[in-house]
């Protein structure tokens, strides 16, 4: 067999005579050669097939690691703001204990019980420590029971000094009675009067003690203040709640003394007499409440002490 190669002009050629035995094992090597060439191609085919499939799947991940990390950042921003709802929580209940303890401080040396309550030092209470995950969130939990068992405690204490005050001398000092002036004189009753801004015919619902500017305004029985600051037509006012339904107003003070949740005694200076609110000149404005309801502060005046 002959075998003809032609040079790159085409102007020569070369012959080779080759063997006819050698001829089979040649297209055994053509054909070996042909078969590794597609096997080489079709392993490169499905290689990037697997490298497509697994940039589709690298996506994937990205897309659900995006989407977690913003499940994350919502979770702690909701963690976060319960988390500062809760300190809140905590801090109230706090401000609710001091006040509690002030009170109660105050009512237990009133009544001569500061030994058996003392409110000054922080009650004997403990419990069992429960586990939780989170270290912040327990430290908050444990405050939050903590500060809630010393307020049960407390109340505990407020009720049996309640139970027993009722017994005691305190009560006279609950016992309304006088006038609520040091110095002073009734310049208009209880009911019906003439309207001094308008002229007409309108119904007072207390009584007015004139005096001098700056006189003391008076607690005419123990009680706890349950407000002293302006309201409308008042002026400047103090009310005082003595228990047993009844409580008193006393308004028009050019400055009160007190402020709300502070006991107060009987005959204690808790204003001094002014003009302010709806008045025509320096005076206190007197209430007697009785279940809500404002009654003639005359029998209560006048009645002699317990």
């Amino acid at each position: 067999m002959k075998l003809i190669v032609l040079d790159k002009s085409f102007s020569g050629s070369k012959e080779f005579n080759i063997n006819n035995v050698l001829i089979p094992y040649v297209g055994a090597g053509v054909l070996f050669f042909i078969l590794v060439l597609l096997v080489f191609i079709g392993l490169t085919v499905k290689k990037q097939n697997e490298i497509e499939r697994y940039r589709e799947q690298l996506v994937n991940i990205e897309q659900q690691l995006l989407f977690d990390q913003h499940q994350v950042s919502s979770l702690k921003s909701y963690s976060e703001a319960v988390f500062l709802e809760q300190s809140r929580q905590v801090g109230l209940l706090q401000a609710r204990i001091i006040r509690l303890e002030a009170l109660g401080g105050q009512i237990a040396d009133m009544a001569g019980m500061e030994k058996e309550f003392n409110f000054y030092q922080e009650p004997a209470i403990g419990g069992a420590n429960p586990a939780v995950e989170s270290l912040i969130e327990h430290d908050l939990l444990a405050n939050m029971a903590e500060l809630q068992a010393r307020l049960d405690v407390r109340e505990v204490e407020l009720q049996a000094i309640d139970g027993i005050v009722q017994n005691k001398n305190i009560n006279k000092e609950r016992y309304l009675s006088g006038i609520p002036v040091k110095k002073g004189w009734l310049s208009s009753d209880f009911g019906q009067r003439t309207d001094p801004f308008t002229g007409g015919l309108a119904w007072h619902k207390g009584v007015d003690f004139a005096g001098k500017e700056g006189t003391d305004v008076v607690a005419v029985a123990s009680g706890i203040i349950i407000w002293s600051g302006k309201r409308f037509g008042y002026g400047n006012l103090v009310e005082i709640d003595h228990g047993n339904g009844f409580s008193t107003r006393y308004g028009h003070n050019k400055e009160n003394l007190v402020t709300m949740g502070e006991v107060v005694e009987k005959g204690q200076a808790i204003a001094r007499m002014g003009s302010t609110g709806r008045s025509t000149g320096p005076h206190v404005h007197y209430e007697v409440l009785k279940q809500g309801k404002q009654v003639d502060p005359h029998r209560y005046i006048y009645r002699q002490s317990l």
